[in-house]
């Protein structure tokens, strides 16, 4: 859990990021809640005066890796905007869409009235094999 402040981002992305280590996900997990954690500072209570957000992460041995971020609710659902039009200007509001490009799955629980948890599992495996073949290449 962290205080419901923009400053704690930062400490939630070097968390995530080191527990990432060695993954070759690091970055990406780092992004991936800072986007979150962000979204949910702007945008539900965990933003407003004695708010706070929770993340969850699992690392397990095989399989995706699962980060999750809670909110306190308040606002409207999570959405995952479309891109717009090369020509229509906009700055912000691609948060999410930036995660589902990272992500192999990007979801939802919640309500605005109870919090919601936005989460994401993220391969570890693929990802590294990636890395390693367009550096061979």
């Amino acid at each position: 859990m962290f205080p419901g402040e923009m400053d704690q981002v930062r400490h939630a992305r070097r968390m995530v990021e080191a527990l990432f280590a060695g993954t070759g996900r690091e970055n990406d997990a780092g992004l991936i809640v800072s986007e979150l954690a962000t979204n949910t500072l702007l945008h539900t209570r965990s933003g407003h005066a004695g708010g706070w957000f929770g993340v969850e992460i699992r690392l397990p041995d095989d399989g995706p890796a699962y980060l999750g971020v809670y909110d306190l609710g308040g606002a409207g659902v999570p959405q995952l905007r479309r891109r717009q039009a090369e020509y229509e200007q906009r700055v912000g509001g691609f948060g999410l869409a930036i995660v589902n490009e990272l992500a192999a799955q990007l979801s939802r629980a919640g309500s605005p009235q109870t919090g919601h948890t936005v989460w994401v599992y993220l391969e570890l495996k693929a990802r590294s094999a990636e890395c390693a073949g367009a550096a061979a290449g």
